[in-house]
């Protein structure tokens, strides 16, 4: 599941969110046919001092950080499977 995660700090705002290209290249990760490729971790923390830098960050890239919703589509198809 996809998520941006906002938190109030003393001084600003700290922004976290997963990086798509990261997750694509971990799930094509295929370790049985050659050399071992170590996951990476997706999470990415930007730091802001105000709001607006925060909401100018989310307005650029919101679309662009979350990778299509698999588990909805995974759910309409396990609900409308009649197996």
């Amino acid at each position: 599941m996809a998520q941006v995660t906002i938190e109030k700090m003393a001084n600003g705002y700290t922004v976290r969110a997963n990086d798509p290209k990261i997750v694509a290249a971990n799930d094509k990760r295929d370790n049985s046919k050659g050399p071992y490729v170590p996951y990476k971790n997706p999470s990415r923390e930007f730091v802001f001092t105000d709001l607006e830098k925060v909401l100018v960050w989310l307005k650029a890239n919101l679309d662009t950080s979350l990778p299509d919703d698999d588990y909805s589509s995974s759910f309409d198809n396990a609900c409308c499977n009649d197996d």
